[in-house]
């Protein structure tokens, strides 16, 4: 049914729109001076990157992008660390209520994993990771980099609930997948939205797989047979595989033919100048 598979192409247009904004929050807390349109061309030109094995053009991308737009290494650093551990956290919680459903191995992953990620982003293990940073750059001389005023709990609070938004409305973009293929009730959301999102970080994490691929499909696959059976459940995955795809595309697409922003919103701020 192409009315759900439409359904699922808007929900998930809008789940990256959502994305981008979350990381020009980030930026605009780590007191960059960006506008809206200049961190939506940096997120999805940047997602390209990840259709090469090892994610090292999202990552390259994310870094040149933000320089060319005037942002600095410290905040260009603090806000890839601080988004990409939120949205790993917030993965983790979408999969709690269908904890009991998972395996052992990957019960305990999705339970200690939000651990080490709230640890990843603490400010002492933050200045850290600066100064890690530049010692890999060659500049041990030089005074370590201070760390963005402003990041309290109330900031990361703030941050993981647009990550929910995030996730909850890619979720519903997987279920209006499944939807296309056979009438599958609400009951099935918290299995689309888990199977998504811990899908989407394996995916991720596994470097050798470009844009996840297979591993999203696999992983979602096996929390969604039992209720779907595997034929449906995998169907589903494919097309919102190919919904996903579009998405990135198109969006990648528009900021390339439309261009930069205005100078004026390419000037950095006091943290943001060339070698800060």
């Amino acid at each position: 049914q192409w009315g759900w598979a439409l359904a699922a192409l808007a929900a998930t247009l809008v789940a990256a729109l959502v994305y981008s904004f979350i990381q020009y929050t980030i930026y605009r807390h780590l007191e960059a001076v960006v506008s809206y349109w200049t961190v939506f061309r940096i997120i999805t030109i940047a997602q390209l990157g990840k259709y090469l094995p090892g994610k090292i053009m999202f990552a390259g991308n994310y870094y040149l992008l933000s320089r060319a737009a005037g942002i600095g290494n410290v905040q260009i650093g603090t806000s890839f660390v601080i988004s990409q551990a939120l949205w790993m956290l917030t993965a983790c919680l979408c999969a709690l209520p269908i904890l009991t459903l998972l395996n052992p191995a990957l019960r305990f992953t999705v339970l200690l994993l939000p651990l080490a990620l709230l640890l990843l982003v603490h400010p002492r293990f933050l200045r850290w990771l600066l100064r890690l940073g530049q010692r890999v750059a060659g500049r041990t001389q030089e005074d370590p980099l201070p760390l963005p005023e402003g990041l309290a709990a109330g900031f990361y609070v703030q941050v993981a609930a647009l990550y929910l938004l995030n996730w909850a409305l890619a979720g519903l973009g997987a279920w209006f997948c499944m939807r296309a293929f056979v009438p599958v009730g609400l009951g099935v959301y918290p299995l689309a939205l888990a199977a998504l999102a811990l899908g989407t970080v394996a995916g991720f994490v596994a470097l050798f797989a470009p844009v996840g691929l297979g591993i999203r499909e696999g992983l979602g696959a096996v929390i969604l047979t039992p209720a779907l059976g595997a034929e449906v459940a995998l169907l589903g995955l494919l097309l919102l595989r190919g919904v996903t795809v579009v998405v990135d595309l198109v969006l990648a697409l528009i900021s390339m033919l439309a261009g930069s922003d205005r100078p004026r919103d390419r000037q950095s701020s006091e943290l943001g100048k060339p070698g800060a």
